[in-house]
């Protein structure tokens, strides 16, 4: 299991970048950003990096919100979480992972109560934004 990062992306009105994303047999669910870390890539770096080159976004502000460890049958991994604030296009995005669009916080806050956000560590990246940033 590879090592990751997430981050929710906000822009200057405070609004939430999500790709929506088809589910197989009808419906939709959000993910935030995400990327695989390859070994020795640094998670800051990385995730910087992923703005940028899928999204089209450079971030003012970065917050940490921590790393944790998952473990599905013994494969061991590490999840690296980031909020990422003042976010503004600065080139044509190429994510190929869903519709890109900016939700209102209120939605957002929706989505993690009705399963549209339905990936377990975007969906601890959110929660963790909401109780240290997003107060």
């Amino acid at each position: 299991m590879l090592d990751y990062v997430n981050a929710l992306v906000l822009n200057s009105a405070g609004e939430a970048l999500v790709f929506e994303v088809e589910k197989p047999g009808g419906g939709v669910y959000w993910q935030i950003l995400e990327s695989s870390l390859q070994p020795n890539d640094d998670p800051f770096t990385a995730v910087q990096q992923r703005l940028e080159q899928a999204a089209g976004f450079q971030a003012k502000q970065w917050s940490y919100l921590g790393s944790h460890a998952i473990e599905v049958s013994r494969l061991f991994g590490t999840g690296f979480l980031f909020c990422a604030r003042q976010a503004k296009q600065v080139a044509e995005p190429i994510w190929d992972g869903g519709e890109a669009k900016w939700v209102s916080l209120v939605n957002l806050r929706y989505a993690l109560l009705d399963g549209r956000i339905s990936i377990m560590s975007h969906a601890l990246t959110v929660s963790l934004s909401f109780l240290t940033i997003l107060k």
